[in-house]
């Protein structure tokens, strides 16, 4: 297996906050757009408070979650996929994602290179990316 990307430029980031790898002829890289903190009630919302906090407590994790933001590029036979767009800019209360576009660049991929985009499911932290001028 080798690493896709190894002569993309080098950007200025403090930690890389991508993965990539060739499988085959398909290039596939994962991009963090950022995470968000959530509340863990947020994804257990038929759980019990107590319950869930016993639940969390007995596991060693937070009640408030960093929950990452990750979107899928895949190129393959003159393709550029975009898999989900990340959440964007239009959350202020969350101000650790909308890190896709410099990420992208970081990684060495054009935007304008995209030639398809597939959105897995219309949650907006799949989606908010495209809710962009430009």
């Amino acid at each position: 297996m080798k690493l896709a990307h190894s002569d993309a430029p080098v950007h200025d980031e403090l930690v890389p906050s991508r993965y990539a790898l060739n499988v085959g002829d398909i290039d596939v890289t994962v991009i963090s757009d950022g995470t968000m903190q959530i509340d863990a009630r947020t994804l257990a919302t038929n759980a019990a408070k107590a319950d869930l906090s016993a639940w969390l407590g007995e596991n060693f994790l937070p009640e408030m979650l960093v929950y990452p933001i990750n979107v899928g590029v895949v190129r393959s036979g003159g393709r550029t996929i975009l898999i989900d767009s990340g959440l964007g800019s239009e959350f202020p209360g969350f101000p650790r994602v909308g890190q896709l576009a410099m990420r992208l660049e970081a990684a060495g991929i054009d935007a304008a290179s995209v030639t398809d985009v597939v959105l897995t499911h219309l949650h907006m932290d799949h989606i908010g990316g495209l809710l962009v001028e430009g």
